[in-house]
């Protein structure tokens, strides 16, 4: 594998080049987190006694000033089970009837976030039934004032405090519709006291989209309940800073997480959308936000209109991001190159690549992004054929208990793996050290695009980096890679063993052809691929795919060698499109998509 001849990735003179280090954001120190923990529990104290109860006391709100619309659709299993009379967080399950409700979901996690954050009121307010809808939402709402009308330290944190009055607010007809004027008036006085609370307490916030809900949460309160303009003010002060943390100037966010990208733009748009409702000027930061992450999101949706599956992405119900999309108000264009997040795409004549050179979240704090630096996804005219496995959805039931940790591995992406360890680790489903940074670069030429990232995951731990480049032809017929493990020390004698993995959609038929140097790759109805290599031996491995929470069933490419001491390894790939026939590109921007078809799950 050292000395490739046959494949020859000869970069033409570029154009425009582009080069660009990123490094990953510094967690707090220890001595902050323990400050920080040390000084919200001694606030918590304080939330919990009668003279705080006391200082909640205000004007009490005769009704509410409006409600804003939600524009985004509920979970109708969700909504189903609930006028069933139960309420189904992936493996957890309670009964609504159940009088200790409300204090055994405080023990169940995965409900526990659904049910304080009230996120439930999306799923019942989209049911057809509306009648039964009103009663379940009146019963569960009685049932929480009983219970958590006072400060808890577990259902008032500041996030779900702001979550809970927002959907207070976007769904008040479910919950204020009673001819009992002593139940409005205690929905009415708990949202004023905890709009309050709110107030005091939202510099505890998380940074990042936690941070953007509880600004959210307090603007929201500004404009829809009575005398509200102070809540309003510190909520747009709030939102200022959060946003100019947390969006990057490429339209990324901090945690180069998708979900999040989502989660803060869906907010934007209530937020925005209220003020509009209101006859009110919205805050000019959020539009502009909006304008800056909606090219990045474009960029990372594959022409079916899903995620790529790159740091948890994919998981979003279908059709979720055109809406987003149609509902931001923004024109720009996908985004080819994101020199801040790190994310780098190519496209030729329907051949599209996505390339994850993005850093990961700081140490520590991330429970959902992925270690799959320098892996990359690759579609034929809509049909993708390279893949990441892609992640578990929260709160789906899943079928292995280990398989929401199994999808964020390194292996797991179509990316080098050195000594079969992950190149950011994972500790107790925390992203730990590994990545700090990556170099990226980018060049263009009349013969195609290459693009080059570098990352130093494995230097500490093996004495490498990885380097990967990739080259796309002007034609969108041929992708070809170059993988590079570059010692940075001595390394053990007997040398470090490394996986080269490809994981390949459930439509795509591979066979080894040629002894092992080359795989035929088959789309369904469509033409094939080639995937050569020189130097090695190519293997083929069982796979996953996830779709919809469900594991389907497919296959890797895996190559296997060894990096010996003081010598650069270096392994040359292509995918090549085979025949004549050229692939109809279609405009990634389309928000009428088709929903992909679904295969055999794994049994």
């Amino acid at each position: 594998m050292n000395n490739p001849a046959a494949i020859k990735i000869k970069p033409a003179d570029p154009v425009h080049q582009e080069q660009r280090l990123l490094t990953r954001p510094m967690a707090d120190s220890l001595v902050d987190r323990l400050k920080a923990g040390l000084g919200q529990r001694l606030r918590g104290w304080a939330y919990g006694t009668l003279l705080y109860e006391w200082r909640l006391k205000g004007r009490h709100p005769l009704k509410l000033l409006g409600s804003p619309d939600d524009p985004w659709p509920g979970n109708p299993q969700a909504g189903d089970a609930l006028l069933a009379g139960h309420m189904v967080m992936g493996d957890d399950r309670l009964e609504v009837d159940d009088p200790a409700f409300w204090s055994k979901v405080a023990q169940k996690p995965a409900l526990r976030r659904y049910a304080f954050g009230f996120h439930w009121l999306r799923d019942l307010a989209h049911m057809v039934d509306q009648k039964r809808a009103r009663t379940i939402a009146e019963r569960l709402m009685r049932g929480w004032l009983a219970r958590y009308h006072r400060y808890h330290f577990e259902a008032w944190t500041p996030v779900e405090t702001a979550q809970r009055l927002g959907f207070w607010l976007l769904h008040a007809p479910l919950i204020l519709s009673s001819d009992d004027l002593v139940y409005r008036s205690a929905v009415l006085n708990a949202m004023a006291r905890q709009a309050r609370h709110l107030a005091r307490v939202a510099g505890d916030s998380p940074s990042g989209a936690p941070l953007v809900d509880v600004a959210g949460g307090l603007i929201l309160c500004g404009l829809y309940l009575p005398h509200g303009m102070g809540l309003r003010v510190k909520g747009e002060a709030l939102l200022r800073r959060a946003l100019a943390a947390f969006v990057l100037a490429d339209g990324g966010v901090m945690t180069r997480c998708p979900d999040d990208l989502l989660a803060v733009m869906k907010s934007l748009i209530i937020v925005r959308d209220a003020y509009m409702s209101q006859q009110e000027e919205p805050l000019l930061d959020i539009q502009h936000a909006l304008d800056r992450m909606a090219p990045f999101l474009r960029a990372l949706r594959h022409e079916d209109g899903r995620l790529a599956h790159i740091n948890g992405g994919g998981a979003e119900p279908l059709g979720l991001v055109s809406r987003i999309l149609d509902r931001s108000g923004t024109t720009g264009q996908a985004l080819d190159y994101a020199p801040y997040s790190g994310l780098m795409r190519m496209k030729a004549r329907g051949l599209l690549v996505l390339f994850d050179a993005m850093p990961p979240a700081p140490s520590g704090r991330d429970m959902r992004g992925h270690a799959g630096a320098l892996s990359f996804e690759l579609a034929d005219g809509g049909a993708r054929i390279v893949t990441n496995i892609g992640p578990v959805p929260e709160g789906a039931k899943i079928l292995a208990p280990d398989m929401a940790a199994l999808v964020r591995t390194t292996a797991a992406h179509s990316t080098l793996v050195a000594d079969n360890r992950n190149s950011t680790e994972l500790r107790d489903g925390v992203l730990g050290d590994g990545v700090n940074s990556i170099e990226i670069s980018r060049s263009q030429s009349a013969d195609g695009l290459s693009i080059s990232a570098r990352h130093d995951g494995y230097r500490r731990r093996l004495k490498l980096d990885h380097r990967r480049s990739l080259t796309m032809s002007a034609r969108g017929d041929k992708l070809e890679g170059c993988d590079e493990l570059l010692p940075q020390g001595r390394i053990p004698r007997g040398g470090i063993d490394f996986d080269l993995r490809f994981h390949l959609h459930p439509r795509i038929t591979a066979s080894v052809t040629q002894g092992g140097s080359a795989v035929l790759l088959r789309l369904s109805d469509r033409h094939g691929w080639l995937f050569r290599l020189e130097g090695g031996s190519a293997e083929l491995e069982d796979s996953l795919y996830m779709q919809e929470a469900i594991p389907l069933q497919s296959q890797q490419i895996v190559i296997k060698g060894t990096v010996r001491r003081d010598e650069a390894c270096k392994i040359l790939w292509q995918f090549e499109r085979l025949g004549a026939a050229k692939s109809q590109p279609q405009s990634s921007d389309n928000a009428n998509v088709p929903e992909p078809t679904r295969e055999e799950p794994v049994p």
